[in-house]
C-alpha cells in the first residue's frame, strides 16, 4: 500500500454515512466470499455514463476505469423501487473511512458524479481538469435526470498503480473486505413483510453480525 490509497473528495465529509442499495443477492455474495466487486465502467448498460471517447487527454483510462456506485440518500423511494422491485433489498450503511478496508486498492477515489445537462460542456470541463480528477473524471460523469440518487462511486484503475495487479480480460473485479468492520448498518425494504425481516436478522446474528437488521421507517405514519 503506498501514501495514496482512497482520495476520498473533500465534499465528503468524515462523519457522513454513505449507503449501497443491494439485492439479496448481492448482499448475499458480500458477506460469504467477504469480497466487494467493481464493475467496468465500460460495460454499464447506460452509454451516457463515460461518453469521453472523444476527448484527447493523457490522463483518460477510459477502458480501464472499474468503479461501484453508493448514494448519500439512506431514505429514497426512487432508489428502494429502483434496487428492489421484488420488495426485498437490502441497503448497507458505511462512512468513507470504511473504504481504506477494502484489500488491494492502492490508488483510487471516493467521489460525487459530475452531473450535467450539457454534455459538451461536461466533456469541455473534463478535458481542461488536472490531477486525480482528471484521471478518474471520465468515470464520474452523468446526467442531470439521475440527480435524485445523489450518487458517489469508488473508482479505480486497472492497473498496478492502482491495484496489487492488474486483472486481465474481466468486466469486475473482486476484492477482499471484512464485513463486519465494514458496515455500520443493515436496512431492509420498507415494503418487505414482516417474516422477510425477521430472517435477514437471523441470517445476520448466524454469521456473527453484532448489528441488528432493521427496517426503512420511509413509509411509517410518523414520517407522513
Amino acid at each position: 500500500m503506498n501514501a495514496y490509497g482512497i482520495i476520498v473528495d473533500k465534499s465528503i465529509k468524515k462523519n457522513i454515512k454513505i449507503y449501497r442499495y443491494m439485492t439479496l443477492g448481492k448482499f448475499m455474495c458480500m458477506m460469504e466470499k467477504q469480497e466487494v466487486y467493481l464493475t467496468k465502467i465500460k460495460s454499464w448498460e447506460d452509454k451516457w455514463e463515460m461518453p469521453t471517447d472523444e476527448i484527447e487527454n493523457k490522463y483518460l483510462y477510459n477502458n480501464d476505469l472499474y468503479g461501484q456506485c453508493w448514494s448519500l440518500e439512506g431514505t429514497s423511494d426512487a432508489l428502494w423501487k429502483i434496487y428492489s422491485s421484488n420488495k426485498e433489498g437490502i441497503l448497507i450503511e458505511t462512512s468513507p473511512e470504511k473504504f481504506k478496508l477494502i484489500s488491494d486498492i492502492k490508488f483510487g477515489i471516493l467521489s460525487p458524479v459530475i452531473y450535467y445537462n450539457n454534455l459538451q460542456k461536461a466533456l469541455l470541463e473534463l478535458k481542461n481538469r488536472k490531477g486525480v480528477k482528471a484521471m478518474f473524471g471520465s468515470g464520474l460523469l452523468k446526467r442531470s435526470a439521475f440527480k435524485h440518487e445523489n450518487e458517489v462511486r469508488l473508482i479505480v484503475i486497472n492497473n498496478e498503480k492502482c491495484l496489487d495487479k492488474k486483472y486481465e480480460n474481466c468486466t469486475h473485479i473482486n476484492l477482499k473486505i471484512d464485513p463486519f468492520k465494514f458496515i455500520e448498518g443493515i436496512i431492509v425494504d420498507p415494503r418487505a413483510s414482516d417474516w422477510y425481516l425477521e430472517t435477514i436478522k437471523l441470517y445476520c446474528s448466524r454469521l456473527g453480525f453484532n448489528i441488528i437488521p432493521i427496517k426503512s421507517d420511509l413509509y411509517s405514519p410518523d414520517n407522513l
